[in-house]
């Protein structure tokens, strides 16, 4: 077992993850941390008057998870079935993913 094998999989299911949790947010919003107040709360709490919360430690978290569960199946895979997987999968995913981050995104640049 080497950790070469795992890093790929840990960057390619944390950025998925990462992505998802984004998008579909507030259902994977696990946590929020509210800076005015200086409290972290469970959820997303109606937060009021108490201003705007930060959901971004929460998805982190949660692409954290993600991505150590990959890059620990990536561990466990044997050799001869890790071999099979093409290697430009790698490559492949961060680039659709940013296509689908910038489709997402696309208000902040002026798009509807």
């Amino acid at each position: 077992m080497r950790i070469e094998r795992a890093i790929p999989a840990f960057s390619c299911g944390f950025m998925i993850v990462y992505l998802i949790s984004m998008f579909y947010h507030p259902m994977f919003t696990y946590f929020t941390y509210v800076p005015r107040q200086g409290q972290w709360a469970w959820g997303v709490p109606a937060l009021g008057a108490q201003g705007p919360g930060m959901f971004w430690w929460s998805w982190l978290a949660t692409a954290l998870v993600a991505g150590l569960v990959c890059g620990g199946a990536a561990l466990a895979t044997p050799e001869n079935v890790r071999a099979k997987v093409p290697s430009s999968i790698v490559w492949i995913v961060p680039v659709v993913l940013i296509v689908i981050l910038l489709y997402i995104e696309r208000t902040w640049f002026g798009y509807k």
